[in-house]
This record gives structure tokens, sequence and C-alpha cells, in this order.
């Protein structure tokens, strides 16, 4: 058995590896920083290279540190670690010095990540001044403008493709800059003729420019080239463009490049990710290739799922995550009856893991959109729980909400203003004036900015409606400027009348009379930004339900923007974060919300995956003007993408794993193609047999560890990492060896468990891992409480067909003879690793024990 403090065979062979470009894929959990750093001692210590001489790199920094302290807890602080973006500016920097280009880049006073901005605020000013419009008449968010440019030039597009003037290598990898909207392309051109004019250099420059310096200037090239005599990039699958490109050149002369990452955990698409990249780097580079799949963070229940889930990409590296450590931890998915329900079913679960003695930071909230967080906000401020939104604002701060609050506050003060004549208090009638400002430039209504300005100091002077002065003005707008005042008014008419109704319903209202959702479908930059926007905005609906008027919503609002439970500095409070914020990061308990189709995935209809919603910005567009891009394989890569980030969150937990769905909207089809009630119920027959003393253990048990063996791909677990006491071998051993009366056991189980799967899992907890309080009694691992009767399109309890019946009967076999060979009963296991059994479809394959290079 292998000592954790050791290597592992697999990590062993990544030691180990000589010259020349190597590929590891690296499952979640698995230690791979632990590897570099030992490949890099070994390389230093064995292999006479100067730490100078070696560059350990990656996108992240939170990565590069890893490495960093890694080795200088080996004694090696001298190997150059650094991000990419580092490593760009390093040769930008070599490029300076020898008076090749000249960057503002020792200007301490420039933060590259502020520039950006600027430059992109800088821009639309300038086109609107050629249109002689205001800035906010162009209809184009400045984070949006500065999100696509940053997709841009990751990969690798240029606003003027023949006036950037490259090289003819750099010229054969650089793409032409396109986009629907082309006044984001003219953009584009603005920022860079402002940015080469102040000599700046952003975040995105780095990378670019670094790439361009070392295919412009041969002296540059040649002594970066001879800088370092091996490279090792971790996270690989997260690289862009323009960072493979960058890394090509690097590495060209001696292609000591090892690349390591996983495929299946490649979620940053929308910012120029692309699984390819390291899919293809065996054959691109003629590497050699590892794989590291021994997962040290999540237990048999999640990695059984997750490993069924991911399964079902067609574009990955064939693998799995073999488990480590046992059978201790829990799965639970539960359906609610509705949004609301869910929350109070997870802020539930939440207080019970408090009461058994669990903290808030050990927990966290993953959702795909931010725009689920509003009933859970509602709930865990009801019910006093402390929480943090890492990524973003709470629900009620962000934009598209704030546009229909607006509205709905100014109603109640154009109210006030019909029925009482004026306000009673100065600052009322200044925030009706500046509500007044703010909703007519969104939706922009067109109307000049002078105009709105006087009319809002009428309105004060005179103490009237703002309303009928508008009114009284549109006989000087044009016709079609006129036609949206009109229209604005009768929706302002409206909208007083309806301010004690339902909320819900006058939010619901409010959004299809302001044709907010056409709105922000036409002036978003690109499709994924509108639709998370609408959710975003229709998530006021949710929220507003059970209000009986306007007034009363507003008052809620005000009330949690005051009273939220996470002001201050108090630091045990619980995270919510966004799926894409969780990657590398993990918690002994993980609640994931949300578990239904349209969330997760983010569309029913395969249509293009929303990029990330953090601090409510626009995420970055996949509009390269790539002339290879296949349109009828994107939908298949965007649910695959989905699929991946689904497989994040899966992964994230250590001891337990809450998945929750909405039973009145169909579930995740995710859990039904991967028969998630069916594999967690398999582990709940396998888990109690590791906890239950050997001296009782009967023939059943050992036949569910066997079926288990087999049909969960248990044989490196049992075979390397299990360490069964005395007790249990010579329990096995008996058993194992009555094969008659085992196999009828084995039979008998089978046809139980045919007749209903959770018959035996009900009630099957255990002292090592107790039932929270509170939860449902039926609630183990795989669905809580629910029945076929109760959700029709969701993963129910029905009886396992004849089919799986003998596909256990199979796992049963292979698994008998797994189990003898870990107890050294059996053949001997590199034979019968190379002469597995013949499955029928559906049975899952055993996993030889360690593997060959490029296996």
């Amino acid at each position: 058995m292998i000592d954790r403090e050791q290597l592992t065979d697999e990590q062993t062979r990544i030691v180990q590896h000589g010259r020349g470009p190597a590929l590891v894929f690296a499952v979640a959990g698995a230690g791979k920083t632990t590897s570099l750093v030992h490949r890099i001692a070994r390389l230093v210590t064995q292999g006479g290279v100067a730490p100078g001489d070696i560059l350990a790199s990656s996108f992240s920094r939170a990565t590069a540190q890893d490495l960093e302290a890694g080795l200088t807890e080996l004694g090696l602080p001298d190997v150059n670690c650094r991000t990419l973006h580092s490593l760009g500016r390093q040769f930008l920097k070599g490029a300076e010095a020898e008076h090749h280009w000249s960057r503002r880049l020792g200007d301490e006073d420039l933060n590259p990540s502020r520039l950006g901005p600027v430059l992109a605020g800088r821009a639309l000013t300038r086109l609107a001044r050629e249109r002689d419009v205001d800035d906010h008449e162009l209809d184009i968010d400045r984070g949006e403008l500065e999100d696509q440019v940053s997709a841009w030039k990751a990969q690798l597009c240029y606003p003027d493709l023949d006036e950037a003037a490259l090289p003819s290598a750099a010229r054969e990898e650089a793409r032409q800059a396109e986009h629907d909207n082309e006044d984001f392309v003219t953009l584009y051109q603005y920022y860079e003729e402002e940015r080469r004019r102040e000599g700046w250099v952003t975040f995105d420059d780095m990378l670019l420019e670094g790439w361009e310096a070392l295919l412009r200037f041969d002296d540059l090239r040649a002594r970066a080239q001879q800088a370092y005599e091996h490279v090792l990039i971790d996270e690989f699958q997260d690289i862009s463009r323009v960072q493979y490109q960058m890394l090509d050149v690097l590495t060209e002369p001696h292609r000591n490049y090892m690349a390591v990452g996983d495929d299946d955990q490649c979620i940053y698409e929308w910012r120029g990710a692309n699984p390819s990249f390291i899919l293809d780097f065996r054959e691109e580079y003629e590497a050699d290739e590892y794989l590291i799949r021994d997962t040290f963070r999540s237990q048999a229940p999640h990695t059984v799922l997750a490993n069924a889930v991911i399964a079902h990409n067609d574009h990955r590296r064939e693998k799995h995550l073999n488990l480590t450590r046992g059978f201790g931890g829990r799965t639970q998915v539960h359906a609610a009856d509705g949004a609301d329900a869910e929350a109070t079913h997870v802020a539930g679960a939440i207080e019970s893991q408090l009461d058994t003695g669990r903290t808030l930071p050990e927990m966290v909230v993953l959702v795909r959109q931010y725009a689920q967080t509003p009933s859970l906000e509602q709930v865990f401020i009801d019910r006093d729980l402390p929480y943090r939104i890492v990524g973003n604002v709470p629900f009620y701060r962000r934009r598209p909400v704030q546009v229909l609050l607006r509205h709905l506050f100014w109603g109640t003060l154009e109210a006030t203003v019909r029925t009482a004549g004026w306000f009673d208090h100065r600052r009322n009638a200044q925030r009706y004036v500046d509500r007044f400002q703010k909703l007519m430039r969104e939706p922009n209504r067109y109307v000049s900015t002078d105009l709105i300005t006087r009319l809002c100091r009428e309105a004060v002077g005179d103490e009237t409606s703002i309303t009928d002065l508008l009114a009284a003005s549109m006989g000087a707008m044009h016709d079609r400027t006129a036609e949206r005042v009109e229209r604005f008014l009768d929706t302002a008419d409206q909208l007083v009348d309806r301010l004690d109704e339902p909320a819900h319903r006058t939010v619901d209202w409010l959004i299809k009379a302001l044709d907010y959702e056409d709105y922000l479908r036409r002036y978003s930059a690109f499709e994924e930004l509108a639709d998370r926007r609408i959710r975003t905005a229709r998530s006021l609906i949710d929220f507003a339900r059970g209000h009986p008027d306007v007034p009363s919503v507003l008052r809620r609002i005000k009330e949690i923007s005051v009273d939220r439970p996470d002001r201050g500095a108090q630091a045990d409070v619980l995270e919510i974060r966004s799926i894409h914020r969780a990657k590398g990061r993990e918690w002994p308990v993980v609640f994931v919300p949300g578990c239904n189709d349209g969330t997760i995935p983010t569309s029913r209809d395969d249509s293009a995956m929303p990029p990330p919603d953090e601090d409510d910005s626009a995420g970055a567009s996949d509009d390269s003007g790539s002339e290879d891009s296949d349109a009828d394989d994107a939908p298949v890569a965007r649910r695959e993408e989905e699929r991946r980030l689904f497989y994040v969150a899966l992964t994230r937990a250590q001891e337990q794993l809450h998945l929750s769905y909405d039973r009145t909207e169909p579930p995740s089809p995710f859990l039904a193609e991967a028969d998630a009630e069916h594999r967690l119920a398999l582990c709940d027959r396998v888990r109690p047999v590791f906890h239950r003393p050997a001296d009782d253990w009967a023939a059943a048990d050992v036949a569910w560890l066997c079926i288990g063996a087999g049909a969960l791909r248990l044989r490196r677990y049992l075979t390397t990492w299990w360490d069964p006491t005395e007790a249990q071998r010579r329990a096995l051993a008996a058993h194992l060896g009555r094969e008659e009366a085992l196999r009828e056991a084995a039979d008998a189980e089978i046809a139980a468990y045919a007749r209903d799967p959770g018959a035996e899992e009900k009630g099957a907890h255990d002292a090592s891992s107790p039932m929270e309080e509170g939860s449902d009694a039926s609630e183990t691992n795989g669905h809580a409480g629910q029945t076929a009767e109760q959700d029709a399109g969701a993963p129910t309890e029905a009886p396992v067909d004849e089919a799986t019946a003998q596909q256990l009967r199979t796992a049963f076999e292979d698994g008998r003879e797994v189990v003898e060979d870990a107890l050294g009963l059996g053949p001997d296991e590199a034979d019968l690793a190379n002469a597995p059994a013949e499955k029928p479809e559906g049975v899952l394959e055993d996993d030889a024990v360690g593997g060959t290079v490029g296996e």
C-alpha cells in the first residue's frame, strides 16, 4: 500500500520523465503540484539543471504561488515561478532594453488592470463625438467593450490585420477581428490607437505583444529560448491561443516542455481557453503521455457520480477519478417544490450542519449563474445566516434589477405627486428627479440630456409632475423620439395604476411593457450576455412573489440592504460562488442548487453558453473571426463545456455534496444520463460493508463488495489504497472460498435490488457519517423523498430492469476477481489487467493498476 507522504506510482513516472515533450492529464484533487515540484527537484538534484534555467508557469497567480511555495519547501527558491502574463512582460522589457520598442513598463503609476477601462471609455467618447451624441446613446457598455477587446487579444485577433504589419510567422496565426455590431471593431481600432499613443501595456498586451516581440526580434527570441532549458506549465487546459503560441515559440529549440492539466476541467472557453490545446498536445509535439488518476479530495459518492457525468463527453481524454479516501462521504439529491422551497431546504441543511459543529467557512453554495441567488439571499437573511457573494454584488444591486427597481420606486414617487400635489420632504423631491434622469437613459428613450435636465429643474421649481412637462415638450421632438416618449408616458400611467397589485405581476408586466428583454438582446454585446441579463432581470419576479404590492417589495429590498448579515468585517460567513470561481478550491460540504435543465446546463435548446456573470459585467464573445469554426459542432461543444462545469462542481466536495433542483421544472439531464440514482444507490449498498465489523459480515456483504468492485471501478482503490484489517482479510477469504454460497447470495441481493433499489439504503447511515438533523428521513445518497408520480421528468426510483440486473451479475463476477486479487488470492494483477473480461454495454470497466506511459 502507498504511503500518502510518498509519491504514487503514477506521480513517480512523471517525476522520472526524461527530456523532451510530455503531457500529463491530472484529475481533480490528484496532487499535480506535488508531482511538478518533485519533477523539478529531480531535474536539479539528479539532472544537473540549474534552478534558474527552469520555468514553472501557469495562467493563474495562485497556481504559480503554490508552485513557488512547494519548491521553496524543497529548498529550491531560485526556480523561475511566474504567471504567463509576467513571462510576456519579461519579453516586452527585453524588447525595450534593446530599443526595439518603447513602452511605459516602468511607470509605477500605471496599473495595467486600470488601463483597459480608461481606454474603453476614451474609445466610446471618440465615437460618440464623431456622431454628435452622448456616450450612453451608443448603447455599448464600457465593460462589455473592454471584455470583448480582451477576448480578441487572447485569440490573436487584430482590429486591422493589414495595418498590424506582423512578420510572416505571426501573420499565419493572427486573425481579423469580426463582430455582428461593426461599432465594436471600430471601437477596438480607437482603443488601440489611444493605447499606442500613450505607450500603455494592459494585462492582455503583456501576452499579445510579448508573443509579437518574440517573432519580430530575432535577438530577443534567441535569448528567451536560451534562458529556459525546461518549461513546465500547470493548468494547461486554461491557456488561450496567444499563450499557446507564445509557449510554442519559447520551447522550439529543445521541447523540454511539460504540460499538466485536465481537459475535463476546461471551463474558461469564454475567455479564450480551448480543450483542443491540451487534447492535441501529444500529437502536435509527439509527446509522452502520463495520467494521474488518484484523487485525494473526494470520496466514493462524489467520484462515482462525477465519473458518470463526464463520461458522456466525447471530446476528451478517456480517464476517471480513482478513489483513495473510501466510502465515508455523502452525495444527496433533493427535489423541492419551487425555488423558494429549494432555498429553504438549503438553508435548513446549512443550519443542520452548524448544529453538528461545522462552521460556515467549511461550506459553500455553488451556483451556475448569479441570477439564482435572490431566493437564497432572502432566506439566508431571514435566518440570520451571514453570507458573502464572491465575484458579484447582492442581487438587488445588479444592473438589470436596479433598472426595474428604479422604475418601480419612481412610480411610487409619481403617484405621490399625482395624489398629494408634491412632496413633504425635499429629499424625496430630489429622488424623484434623480430617478427620472436615470430611467430615461435605460432603456434609452433618446431624449437629450439638456432637455431632461431642464425638465427636472422646472419640475422642482414648479412642484409639478415631470410627466406633464415631458408631454408638453413632445411637439419639439423628432417623430421617432416623440413615439418613444409617448410609450414611456403610457407606461408611467399604467405603472401608477398597478402599484397596488401583487408585486410579482407588476414586475412581470413592467418587463414586458418596457420591452426590456428585447432591449437587452439588442444592446448587449453578444447573445450570452443578454441571456444572463434577462435571467437576472426576471429573478426579481421570483423575489417579488408573495408581496401584496410594489411598496411592500421596495420596503423589503430596503430592509435587506440595511440588515444583511454579512455587513462589516465578519470573517465567519458562508460563501456563495459561481462554479467558475470554485475552480481549484475545495470544501468539506458543498451545495449545488438549481440542478435543473435550463440552469445546469444553462439552455435547454443548446443555444450559446453564457460566460460567468462576475461583478455583473460583460463576459467575452467567442466571435473571433475564425474561418475554421464549425457552426454545426457549436451546440455539442457548448453542451460539453456545461457538462465539464457540472463536473467541476461535483469534484469540489471533500465530505458531503448536496445537489438540489426544483421539481416543478425539468431536472438537469446530466443527472439522468449519468443514471445518478442507480449509481448512488450502489454506493449506499457497498458503503456499510466497509464500516461494519468484519465478524458480522454475511455472504450478502461480501457479495455487495464484489458487485461494487466491478460496477464502481474499485480495482485501484482495493489493490492500492484500501488497507483491510486482519479480521477483514479472514472474513473475505472465508466467503470467497465458499464460491457457490457467495454467488447465491449475490443473485438474491441483485434480485432484491432490481425490485427496489432504495430498500436497503434507507436508514443505512452509521456513526461515522450521521444523517443531518432536520433532513428527510428518506434522504440518503440518491434522491430525497421523491416518487415517479411527483417527478414525471426526473430520475425516479423505478425498479432496475433485467438488463441492469444482468450487468450487476457480470460486475459481481469481475469484482470477485478484483477482491481476490486485492487479498493476493487471485491471478497476477498485471495479467488480469491485460485480459479484462468482456462486458455488456453499460458496465463500467475495471481500471488497471498503474499503467504505462501513453496508455
